[in-house]
């Protein structure tokens, strides 16, 4: 077989008074959001080992981990477990599964093998979700390749179904549509969800491949129910390698606002940071994860301590 795609309950708080003037009407200040919480892709900090990443996490503040699973291979599902329970650390995310199309270099059955592979290693760590790609057009029609993508998405339900595990569908920006996936816009992405009709498979929503979607944040309370991890990355251009974002703050993405629409229509999941830079990856780690937590909270809503 050949190497799959891995290598390449909630209890709400009322919002803060400034809220109202934050957000422009009378009625937010009624509403409720919940906590906030942040996890780090083990993508961000590319040169760490998991027992590295395990433990700075949790010194700089982070409530969940999103995990590789090249790395979680190579330190071993049960050992990775094992140290996560110990340092009472969430899994957010599992990265990647899918390529139903054939263009990740395995075919179609090899592909959902590797899908049901993954979704038990999910169930071994604790992993919320599996975010999946589609796989690239590959020569194939476009409604052959919306088959594929549906019909690949369905088996792996089956398998999900009797698990915790949700499967996450990640559109990406049109650069990466030959190698990755060509579903490149939340339209083409949420007629793919509908056609596949099932509870367990939901978005992961990217900002930097979808931040310059059309009335993105009007679209956002439409979306937030389907979302089952958002991706936080930034940058200041459009794509020219696939190791070009910015950690959040650094670039031009309206991320507060983001953010801050994803909770005020009732998100409730992980805020995930997950960079693919050549920059960030040679650069100092520890700094770097307690200034991006640090940036990420502060793009937040405020939330009111309840009163005792």
């Amino acid at each position: 077989m050949n190497n799959p795609i891995s290598d390449h309950g909630v209890q709400s708080s009322t919002l803060d008074s400034d809220l109202t003037s934050l957000l422009g009407f009378h009625a937010a200040a009624q509403k409720t959001i919940a906590p906030f919480r942040i996890s780090l892709s083990q993508l961000t900090t590319l040169q760490w080992s998991l027992a590295e990443e395990v433990s700075q996490l949790k010194q700089a503040g982070f409530d969940a981990i999103g995990l590789w699973r090249p790395k979680l291979t190579e330190f071993g599902e049960r050992h990775a477990a094992e140290a996560l329970a110990k340092a009472r650390l969430p899994v957010s995310s599992l990265s990647f599964a899918g390529g139903f199309t054939g263009g990740c270099g395995f075919s179609y059955l090899e592909a959902i093998e590797d899908g049901c592979q993954a979704i038990d290693q999910a169930v071994i760590v604790g992993a919320k979700t599996v975010v999946v790609v589609g796989g690239s057009r590959h020569g194939h029609t476009d409604r052959h390749s919306i088959r594929l993508v549906v019909d690949g998405l369905r088996r792996l339900a089956e398998h999900a179904e009797r698990t915790p595990v949700n499967l996450s569908l990640l559109p990406m920006h049109r650069y990466f549509n030959k190698r990755w996936t060509f579903l490149n816009s939340l339209d083409q992405t949420l007629e793919v969800l509908s056609a596949v009709d099932r509870p367990q498979v939901g978005l992961a929503f990217d900002t930097y491949h979808l931040w310059e979607e059309p009335r993105l944040q009007e679209r956002i309370a439409e979306i937030a129910p389907l979302t089952n991890i958002v991706q936080l990355s930034d940058s200041n251009r459009l794509p020219n390698s696939e190791q070009d974002r910015r950690m959040p703050g650094d670039g031009i993405i309206p991320l507060p606002d983001l953010i801050q629409a994803f909770q005020s229509s009732g998100y409730a999941g992980y805020f995930d940071i997950q960079v693919w830079s050549g920059n960030v990856w040679k650069s100092n780690y520890t700094h770097l994860i307690e200034q991006s937590h640090a940036a990420v909270k502060g793009m937040s809503l405020r939330v009111a301590t309840p009163k005792q």
